[in-house]
C-alpha cells in the first residue's frame, strides 16, 4: 500500500509539472501554427490536470475476490463521504439514496479519456481529410467536437452511480477480505464494485445498464481507428500536393496523437479491461489487480 500511494503521489505530481509546461507552451509559442487544434490541445492538456487532481483525492485500490470487483477510496477524504456527496450534487438536484464518493467521478472522468482522444482524430480527420468543411468548426462552434465526450462521461458517471452501487450485499461479501488485507470496515469506507452472476456467462440485473456507456466506448475507438486510417493515407497520397514543411507538421502531430493514444490503451483500457473479464471466471486476483494503478 505504501509503494502504490508513493507511485499515485508522484505520478500526481509529474503529470501536473508535465501539462502545465505544455499548457504554457500551447498558449505561448502555437500561435497560428496549429490553428483552431491548439485549443483542442489545451482542453485535454486542461482535462489531464484535472484528472490528475481527482484521481490523487481518491487514490484508488482495486481488489477482485470471486464475482467481485471493488474499487475502494483511500485517500485522506475517505472519512468524509459528505465531500463525495457534494461532488454528486453538481451533477444532480437532489442526493438520491445511493452512497456517492469520488471513485464514481474517478470512473467518470476516466471513461472522457478516451472521448476526448477520438475529438482530438475527429478534428484531425476534418482539417487533413475535409479541409473545406473545417470552417463549420471555427471559433465557438468549436465546441461542438465536445458534446459526444460530455455525453460519455455522464453515461460512464450514470452507470457507475447505478450499476455498481455500494450495497449491503456486496459490504458483507468483502468484509473479511476488506479487513484481513487493508484493515478496512466495508460499512464504512466508499467502494464501487460490479457483482458478476456467474451463470452460463450472463451479467447480473445490476450490469444490464452497462450496455449504452460500452457501446458509447467502442464507438470512441472506432472513430479513433477510422479518422486515424484515413488520416494516414490522405497523408501518404498528398505528399506531392503539400509543401515539405505542412507535410513534416502533420506527419508529426499524426505520431504524436497516436503515441498519445496508444499509451493510455495498453495500460489503461486493456488492463483494465481484463480484469473486468476475471469475475466472470471468478478468479481470485486480490491486491494484484492494483498494478493496473
Amino acid at each position: 500500500m505504501l509503494w502504490l500511494q508513493i507511485v499515485q503521489y508522484a505520478g500526481f505530481f509529474f503529470a501536473q509539472i508535465t501539462n502545465s509546461v505544455l499548457v504554457y507552451l500551447i498558449i505561448t509559442k502555437a500561435g497560428k501554427l496549429f490553428g483552431s487544434y491548439r485549443h483542442v490541445m489545451c482542453v485535454f492538456a486542461m482535462y489531464s490536470l484535472i484528472y490528475s487532481w481527482i484521481e490523487v483525492l481518491t487514490q484508488p485500490v482495486m481488489h477482485i475476490k470471486g464475482q467481485v470487483f471493488i474499487v475502494y477510496m483511500d485517500s485522506p477524504l475517505k472519512p468524509y463521504k459528505w465531500i463525495g456527496m457534494e461532488i454528486t450534487c453538481i451533477f444532480r438536484k437532489v442526493i438520491e439514496k445511493n452512497d456517492s464518493n469520488f471513485s464514481d467521478l474517478y470512473c467518470g472522468l476516466f471513461a472522457l479519456v478516451i472521448s476526448l482522444l477520438a475529438a482530438q482524430f475527429f478534428y484531425r480527420y476534418v482539417a487533413i481529410c475535409r479541409p473545406d468543411t473545417l470552417s463549420r468548426f471555427s471559433g465557438f462552434k468549436l465546441g461542438l467536437i465536445f458534446i459526444p465526450c460530455i455525453i460519455c462521461f455522464f453515461l460512464w458517471y450514470e452507470f457507475v452511480f447505478y450499476g455498481m452501487a455500494n450495497t449491503v450485499e456486496k459490504q458483507e461479501f468483502m468484509k473479511e477480505e476488506l479487513r484481513t488485507i487493508y484493515n478496512e470496515d466495508s460499512e464504512t469506507v466508499p467502494f464501487i464494485a460490479p457483482h458478476v452472476l456467474v451463470n452460463r456467462f450472463k451479467w447480473c440485473e445490476e450490469m444490464e445498464n452497462s450496455r449504452l456507456p460500452i457501446s458509447g466506448w467502442s464507438v470512441c475507438f472506432s472513430t479513433i481507428l477510422y479518422c486515424a486510417f484515413n488520416i494516414y493515407w490522405t497523408m501518404k497520397k498528398s505528399q506531392d500536393h503539400m509543401s515539405a514543411r505542412t507535410l513534416e507538421l502533420n506527419h508529426q502531430l499524426f505520431v504524436t496523437l497516436t503515441f498519445q493514444t496508444v499509451l493510455p490503451f495498453c495500460m489503461m483500457y486493456s488492463p483494465v479491461g481484463l480484469l473486468m473479464t476475471f469475475p466472470l471466471f471468478e478468479v481470485y486476483v486480490g491486491k494484484i489487480a492494483n498494478y493496473v494503478c
